[in-house]
């Protein structure tokens, strides 16, 4: 009867240690190291949220489990995470996009054929990985809640495109595919990763790559009970709310506007008036959104190119404000500046032309009769 046990317990741990590793691929792929770190699943869940997360929002350590060691979690986020932005940046305009695309159920060969295309080794692996129930609620319990976009039931073409619409304007995006459910999401990734790696060049967007073999385990991917998790992600995306802008309802539409961060991208035409206003926030209550194409000469009617139109605004003080750009959010000081800039040139050129007239002054002779009165020396 030992004997059974025995080896019953000798084969479920054969059974554990012959499953595959998560692998994890970053485009562009970092500095490769002499071997492939390996990452708990609660170290790995920390990079792929700070990686979605906006700035000054991402994790911090209440969010590692309490038997994580804090050193290694601040590794694994300096290596691993999004880099840091500049120390005096303001704005999110200048740093890339997040994609994270996790695909779930993939065979050993699957993985072994994604990472002969992508032409690196991962970045880092995720030994036993959590269960296939736990991917659904990383999904929609933490991932959810750094306010990125679920890109999940989107074309691949536009998930792989930060500048479509399935991202929702938005700098941040993740998308889960089962590959049993799909079986031919993996060929679409392969097909796709040429544009990710242009993309990654070019400093348009960052890949997370997340390849989940099958798994019997039933382990999380945290220890912390799921409702703490589903607070602290509430209190995040409240947190967002607030910074957004509040905007005044003034169409039929407003009570379903959509506020974005700043730092996302608008498109420069829109379909119809509702969309334009919604993407916008109704020009960010300077202006209004109207047809660039709409006019008596415009021959096509069915052309529709609808985008704000900046007004001018009076301030507290009195004063004149000009708004521009996509938005109707940046002031316009190209008035200002013309003024400034000419006041400044005019200076200058009525200083040079004094300086000239002295110049030229100085170099005239003197008047005959100023001569005569001149005695020669003897």
């Amino acid at each position: 009867m030992k004997l059974c046990a025995g080896l019953i317990a000798a084969s479920c741990g054969l059974a554990v240690a012959a499953q595959p590793a998560a692998q994890v691929y970053l485009v562009p792929a970092r500095e490769a190291s002499s071997s492939t770190p390996s990452l708990s699943p609660a170290l790995a869940r920390l990079v792929l949220l700070q990686r979605l997360a906006p700035r000054s929002q991402g994790p911090s350590l209440r969010d590692a489990d309490e038997q994580a060691d804090i050193a290694e979690a601040v590794s694994a986020l300096n290596r691993f995470g999004k880099a840091s932005p500049p120390l005096f940046a303001d704005d999110d305009n200048g740093e890339p996009s997040q994609l994270v695309m996790m695909l779930d159920g993939m065979s050993e060969e699957q993985i072994k054929d994604l990472g002969r295309a992508l032409g690196t080794r991962p970045a880092f692996t995720i030994p036993e990985p959590p269960s296939a129930k736990a991917h659904d609620e990383l999904v929609k319990v933490d991932l959810v809640g750094t306010g990125a976009t679920n890109a999940g039931d989107c074309d691949m073409q536009q998930v792989a495109n930060p500048l479509e619409g399935c991202w929702k304007g938005r700098r941040a995006a993740f998308a889960k595919f089962d590959v049993n459910k799909n079986s031919d999401i993996v060929s679409k990734v392969v097909q796709r990763l040429d544009q990710l790696s242009k993309l990654a060049k070019i400093g348009e967007l960052e890949t997370t790559l997340v390849l989940l073999p099958p798994t019997a385990n039933s382990r999380p991917w945290s220890d912390q009970p799921r409702e703490l998790r589903r607070r602290q992600a509430e209190q995040v995306m409240t947190s967002l709310d607030k910074t957004a802008r509040p905007v005044a309802p003034t169409s039929s539409v407003a009570e379903n506007l959509i506020l974005y961060a700043p730092g996302a991208r608008i498109a420069s035409c829109f379909a119809s008036e509702d969309s334009c206003i919604k993407a916008t926030g109704n020009c960010s209550e300077h202006g209004s959104c109207l047809d660039r194409y709409a006019g008596p000469d415009v021959k096509d009617a069915g052309t529709k190119c609808f985008a704000c139109h900046c007004l001018s605004t009076r301030s507290e003080a009195g004063g004149l404000i000009h708004w521009a750009g996509p938005r109707c959010a940046k002031q316009d000081v190209s008035v200002a500046f013309w003024l400034f800039a000419g006041f400044t040139l005019a200076l200058v050129g009525i200083l040079w032309l004094s300086i000239s007239m002295l110049f030229g002054i100085g170099q005239e002779k003197l008047p005959g009769v100023i001569g005569a009165g001149v005695s020669r020396a003897k």
